[in-house]
Order: C-alpha cells, then sequence, then structure tokens
C-alpha cells in the first residue's frame, strides 16, 4: 500500500498515518495526521522518528493495509490501530527507541509529562487539530521523557519552538511499547491493562475482514481493487462526534477531511446493501442539520458547518436508487418523506428569485461542477440538471407517499412532477438539447460541458427525440474516451486536461450516466462505460478524478466517491 497517497486508518478513527515527502527533506517522514474538520494545512500532528541510543536514524518504510515498518541500522519499528481510539508502536533491537515530534507551530501546542516517577505519560496539546494525544509507555524497562522549548514569540505567531517526546530503553535490550490513544475532548490516565502489539494487529485486522466480506461480489480480475476500494472507505468512516451525529464516511482522509451534500449520496448508495444502517445514516447526516428553510448545509464535519453552497438536490434520486438494495421501515419512509418535501419546497421558494417556476444555481459550487464552463460567466443561471433533480426528488416523495399509504399526498407529488417535467422541455430543450441560461434574460448559455447533459437523468420523461440525441451526444467520441465520459468535450477549446470540471472524467457523473443508460433501454452502453469505469480504478486508483485521455488519476488520489462507485457498478456488472 502506497500510504503516500491512501492514508493508513481504522474504521471510526479521526487519526491517519501518512508519509509525506518533501522538497525539504529534513519535512520528509512519517507522520500522524488528525482529521478533524478543518483546513488541511494543520493536520500534522505528530512525526514518527525511530531513535537508536536516543538519536533519530535514517530508515526504510513497508506499509500494507495495517501495519507500518520502519527498517534501520539495528533494529525496526512497527506501527498499527488497535482501533479507533488507539495506534501501537513496536521497537525490537538494542537501544532502538523512538522520538515523537509533536509539531509545536504555536506556543499553545506542546507536550505535557505528566504522572509518578516510573509512570510517566505525555499529553499532547495539539490545538489546531482539534485533539490531545496521550503517550504511554505500557511494557518493558522505558524511560518516556518531554525535551520542550518555547520561544518568546508569543502565542499567536508561528514560533520556533520544540517540542517532542522521547521514549528510550533503560536497560538497552528488548522490546519498547508506546501507544498513542485519541482524547479528543479531555486528559486521561493510561487504563490498567494487557497490551499486545500482535493483539491488536489482529483486531484492525479481523475488523476490517468483516467489513469486506460484506462487500458485493465483482467480476474477476477486480478481487484486489474491491479489496482497496473497500480499504479506503472503511479507513475514512469516522465515529459520531461533535457536529456528526453519526458515523459519516468522510471524503478523504488526505484533503477532504468531511463530508459534502451530494458526494455523501454516492458513498450512501455504495453502503445500501451492505451495511444499511451506515447507508441510511449517509443521507441523515445533513438533514440532522436541516434549518428552518429545509435547507441543509453544503458540508458538515466534526467541529465545522458550511452554509455557503446548497449543492445540487440528489437526495431523492439516490433514496429511489437506494430503496432498490435495501428496505426502509416506516419510520424511516416517514422520516424521508418529510425531510425531502421541505428540502424541495426549499429550492421553490429560495432559490426562484424572479418566481418563473425555474429554480438557479447561484454560484458554480452549488451545482457540484464548480467550474464548469456553464459557469464561466460568473452569473446567476438556470441549468437543466438543476429542475431534474428537483422533479427526481418528486418523483421519490411520490413514492414514498405511496408506500405510507398517503393516496392525496402521492397524487399531488406526481402531478407537480408532471408539471415541472412540462416546464423543463418547453424552457430548456432547443433543438432536442438541453441548454441552460442566465436567469435574469432567459439567454442560452454556450457551453459543451457535461452539466447541462446530466438532466438526462428524466430518462423517459424526456421527449424521445430529446432522449435519443443526448445519448447519441454523450456516446460520440467528443465525450466518450477509452476510459469513459469526459466533463468538457474533448474537441471543444475550453477544454483542459486537469481544470476540475473542465475535461476530466469524475465518478459521480459515470454513475449518473450509467444508471440512466440502463433505465432507457441502452444496456450495451451502460456496461461499456462502467466496465470503462473499473479499468481506470484499476488502472488510476481512487482520485478524485481522472484525465479523461490517459486515464491518470488527479488531484485528491484517495477519495471515496470515487471508491463507492466503482463498489456499486462492479457489483451490478458481476450480477
Amino acid at each position: 500500500m502506497d500510504i503516500t497517497i491512501t492514508p493508513m486508518s481504522h474504521f471510526g478513527s479521526y487519526m491517519a498515518l501518512t508519509f509525506q515527502e518533501s522538497e525539504t527533506p529534513e519535512k520528509n517522514g512519517l507522520y500522524l495526521n488528525s482529521v478533524r474538520g478543518k483546513s488541511k494545512q494543520h493536520q500534522n500532528a505528530l512525526k514518527i522518528i525511530p531513535a537508536v541510543n536516543g538519536k533519530p536514524v535514517p530508515y526504510t518504510y513497508e506499509a500494507d493495509e495495517f501495519r507500518i515498518s520502519l527498517s534501520f541500522d539495528g533494529g525496526k519499528l512497527h506501527i498499527c490501530f488497535e482501533d479507533s481510539e488507539r495506534i501501537f508502536v513496536k521497537g525490537t533491537g538494542d537501544n532502538v527507541g523512538l522520538i515523537l515530534d509533536t509539531q509545536p507551530v504555536f506556543n499553545f501546542e506542546y507536550n505535557y509529562l505528566l504522572g509518578n516517577p516510573g509512570e510517566e505519560f505525555c499529553l499532547i496539546n495539539s490545538y489546531k487539530n482539534l485533539t490531545k494525544y496521550m503517550i504511554f509507555a505500557p511494557e518493558g524497562s522505558v524511560s518516556l521523557q518531554q525535551n520542550v522549548f518555547m520561544d518568546t514569540i508569543g502565542s499567536t505567531v508561528e514560533a520556533d519552538n520544540l517540542s517532542s517526546i522521547h521514549i528510550t530503553q533503560l536497560d538497552g535490550s528488548g522490546n519498547i511499547l508506546c501507544v498513542i490513544e485519541d482524547v479528543p475532548t479531555n486528559g486521561g490516565f493510561p487504563e490498567e491493562r494487557e497490551y499486545s502489539f500482535e493483539a491488536a494487529l489482529e483486531k484492525s485486522t479481523n475488523h476490517f475482514l468483516s467489513f469486506l466480506e460484506k462487500q458485493p461480489a465483482v467480476p474477476e480480475g477486480y478481487e484486489q481493487t474491491l479489496r482497496e476500494a473497500a480499504y479506503l472507505n472503511w479507513t475514512c468512516i469516522v465515529n459520531e462526534q461533535g457536529l456528526l451525529k453519526r458515523k459519516a464516511m468522510y471524503m478523504s482522509n488526505a484533503n477532504f477531511p468531511g463530508v459534502w451534500s451530494w458526494d455523501n449520496a454516492f458513498n450512501g448508495l455504495a453502503l445500501a446493501g451492505v451495511d444499511d444502517e451506515l447507508a441510511w445514516d449517509q443521507i441523515q447526516l445533513l438533514f440532522d442539520h436541516q434549518d428552518e428553510k429545509g435547507q441543509i448545509p453544503g458540508s458538515v464535519s466534526d467541529s465545522t458547518i458550511r452554509w455557503n453552497f446548497s449543492k445540487p438536490p440528489v437526495q431523492g434520486l439516490f433514496v429511489l436508487k437506494m430503496m432498490e438494495k435495501m428496505t426502509l421501515s416506516t419510520e424511516q419512509l416517514e422520516t424521508i418523506f418529510s425531510q425531502i418535501k421541505r428540502h424541495v419546497e426549499f429550492y421553490l421558494h429560495y432559490k426562484d428569485f424572479n418566481r418563473d417556476g425555474i429554480c438557479e444555481y447561484h454560484h458554480g459550487n452549488d451545482s457540484g461542477q464548480d467550474n464548469s464552463t456553464v459557469f464561466r460567466d460568473a452569473d446567476i443561471i438556470d441549468s437543466p440538471d438543476l429542475t431534474a433533480f428537483l422533479i427526481k426528488s418528486m418523483d421519490m416523495l411520490a413514492v414514498a407517499a405511496g408506500k405510507l399509504g398517503r393516496t392525496e399526498d402521492q397524487a399531488h407529488w406526481e402531478k407537480e412532477a408532471e408539471g415541472y417535467t412540462e416546464k423543463f422541455c418547453n424552457y430548456f430543450l432547443v433543438d432536442d438539447m438541453p441548454v441552460a441560461r442566465f436567469t435574469r434574460d432567459g439567454k442560452s448559455i454556450e457551453s459543451e460541458g457535461c452539466l447541462p447533459l446530466v438532466s438526462i437523468i428524466l430518462g423517459d420523461k424526456l421527449p424521445e427525440a430529446a432522449r435519443r440525441k443526448m445519448i447519441d451526444t454523450l456516446k460520440s467520441d467528443r465525450y466518450l474516451t477509452k476510459w469513459g465520459i469526459a466533463s468538457e468535450a474533448i474537441d471543444s477549446p475550453l477544454y483542459e486536461e486537469d481544470a476540475y470540471w473542465r475535461g476530466p472524467i469524475w465518478a459521480p457523473t459515470t454513475l449518473l450516466f450509467v444508471e440512466v443508460f440502463e433505465e432507457c433501454g441502452e444496456h450495451e452502453l451502460a456496461k461499456d462505460v462502467a466496465w470503462k469505469f473499473l479499468e481506470l480504478c484499476k488502472h488510476g486508483g481512487f482520485a478524485e478524478n481522472f484525465h479523461a485521455e490517459t486515464g491518470e488519476g488527479l488531484r485528491d488520489l484517495a477519495h471515496t466517491w470515487t471508491s463507492s462507485v466503482f463498489i456499486h457498478l462492479a457489483g451490478k456488472l458481476a450480477e
């Protein structure tokens, strides 16, 4: 496993281990990162440094899913998770020790040496990472000491500080065992219990294998890719804490420690039929914060909630798809009906400023396709995909009402969906193709981005001529490459190889297109695009997006909506 790309972590944990390579050699090394939600610049919490006779030594490393081994002249360090709260570090070799550099960027970030002689332990105050860690050595003849130097610059400015913990052997031979325990909201004392590196490694391994066993079967030749996808998802799940009222699958432990209000729907779909409770929780994470107007936040983490952008309302569509793989209880149907109803009403009231019956995006980030060429004029726009998503939410409300025996509600939302479909066709279709328009004057926007084409999710609600032309466009060599469907036509003058939504292939649009191709009876096309995506992940990993012509992974290289889409599509192909 490449821990420069995919951090090692554990289901439920806010800790992640990654090897960082820098142009500055002294910054290279193995780091413990905090994934508590905040800016990425402050993820480093501890640097793990092997030592012999108390001095740092150069080393090489190897990593698999559960253990990292550092090798150097005179010995080794082995590192593993026990569970979501504890990391074990075992050292072997004469005079082998460990230095933990606690990354004291500011004067209020350093370690406290506590405990009576012979029972010392340290608490690390990782302020910018919103957490504390407890460090102790439960076994062996070991000395635990601190090295702290604070400069006089002040507590609000980056300072030239030192703060490290040194764990050394007292008798010079034998093993050392160190435990790093996450204590986010309080202090504590080391628990008196038996500590075993081997038992910890077995426990974490078995936890993952149990998660892996629940995953769907995949086509032959993709079993290892499935394992890697499941591992990424497993490591990016954090426990309920702070603003998170339930377990959440983060988008990434490397660059995106949080949950976004359309990204998480793809993760929920991959978990449906695998862990239905966890799947339900992914949809509910944002609705836990639904406000009195019906809006849900654009993103949330344990410590941060952002309302700046609303993201596309995909939840109704994805609940429909999840219901194909899992059964919702009456209570869940009541809950989601109320939530989606209020969410749709929020859009119809607050996202239609000119009251023409067509909801608008105020910014590219609201659409999920942040910098699509549709938004290049920085104006408020009417985009066909938004109306299409709202219609699918109305469909979901009708289905849920039917299951609940609410015939009046069912009839109401069926009629609403029909009415908005008619508005869609009259306003957005030009020569049987969907176009985005400027909200203020209704003028068509010239764009070869795929955002308007996402409205094909309406499937058989569309006129046959429009449906046919949209499918033919997407499967043409202007969009469909060896690897999948590009986000901007590759012959467009605005196409760029690595410019977010102006060219690269993305997992979410791939899934939406595959699903609707199936619904429209284009089974061979659906299979072709799905197979391309499986091969893309096998070739380029689970990147945030991919070069449309080479398949190279781009941007965040360990992103869960990509691994989740792989799991979902691989399961469909295996069926």
